[in-house]
């Protein structure tokens, strides 16, 4: 008799229980990964289209010496629609901070930005996007402070993977204004589901409301191909998806996947003959899927949510409805 009366008064509660209240509106946003900055009309269409407010711009990396690797280069005539605020980011590998000092570094990546930026004005804001771990998160802070003292009202972001908003008592928070959850890359590669995996995803969201920074939040939109050789992963071919598997050395091999017939080269990547090739492809489904798991563990409150990435191929699978929905769906 105990136990059924605590049951129904859980029960009680549980329909009681207020719903949560959805927040604004978000701010709408894109990121721009690919070297050359170009946008294409039908690109820069969407941008216009979609009312967004922010493009993600990503202008050079550091790599695990400390030196500057890549970096953006305009194509000739490139614009962006007007009213539109792009803000630059820095992507860092961690171990950069074990060969270069914090201050050296920050001088370095600072001095690189303004150059790359001065294009579009001087920078008002920067994001940061590094994997940090527990052994370079002092280095890292100690970096971003560094950068934040050389350009007083900086607004300063950084991007946040699950397993930091987890764990955060060991990889600590950063020193920045707001936090960009990446809401991707969360599976085992060559599964066929690491870009979204919801059953991995779920064992970090209950952490997601109470993480100290506000938080926007990134969501995916691409396709990108797994190399395997005997079932072991060997490469990964970003933005490349089944519309660019119509070669004469590859033959479909099931579902989403391709064998290789001979020894070629596929996009930068050696492949041997018998290797194969598994596409990977979030669809309009996949993206809603993971807005509604996010959504419900973020604080109703003012945010922008980034879609990666603006791409021509990525806007072909999810047209300008779609895409409109999978942004008003994260409040």
């Amino acid at each position: 008799m105990r136990i059924l009366a605590l049951l129904v008064l859980g029960m009680a509660w549980a329909c009681s229980k207020p719903e949560r209240t959805p927040g604004p509106p978000p701010a709408r946003a894109f990121y721009y990964w690919r070297t050359t900055f170009a946008p294409t009309a039908a690109e820069t269409e969407a941008l216009t289209a979609l009312g967004v407010a922010t493009l993600y711009l990503r202008v050079f990396d550091i790599d695990e010496s400390g030196d500057v690797a890549g970096g953006l280069t305009l194509g000739e005539g490139a614009t962006v629609p007007p009213n539109l605020e792009v803000i630059p980011v820095v992507f860092v590998r961690h171990a950069a901070f074990e060969h270069v000092a914090p201050e050296a570094l920050a001088q370095r990546v600072w001095d690189e930005t303004v150059r790359r930026y001065a294009p579009f004005g001087t920078p008002r804001a920067l994001q940061f996007d590094c994997d940090w771990t527990d052994g370079t998160q002092g280095p890292f802070f100690a970096f971003v402070r560094a950068i934040e003292a050389r350009a007083p009202g900086l607004a300063t972001s950084a991007t946040i993977r699950l397993h930091q908003v987890k764990y955060r008592e060991r990889t600590g928070v950063p020193p920045v204004e707001r936090g960009m959850l990446m809401f991707y890359n969360m599976g085992d590669i060559g599964r066929g589901d690491a870009i979204y995996n919801a059953e991995a995803a779920a064992r970090y969201t209950e952490r997601i409301a109470d993480y100290p920074l506000p938080l926007d939040v990134a969501l995916p939109l691409w396709a990108w191909t797994v190399h395997l050789r005997d079932g072991v992963v060997r490469g990964l071919l970003q933005s490349v998806d089944a519309s660019d598997m119509a070669q004469d050395f590859l033959a479909p091999a099931g579902a989403d996947r391709w064998v290789a017939t001979r020894t070629a080269f596929f996009r930068g990547e050696l492949l041997a003959e018998g290797d194969l090739l598994e596409v990977e492809t979030i669809t309009p489904e996949a993206a809603r899927a993971a807005a509604r798991q996010v959504a419900p563990h973020l604080r109703p409150e003012k945010r922008t949510v980034a879609l990666f990435d603006l791409a021509e191929r990525n806007l072909t699978r999810h047209d300008a409805s779609t895409l409109a929905a999978l942004f008003d769906s994260v409040r």
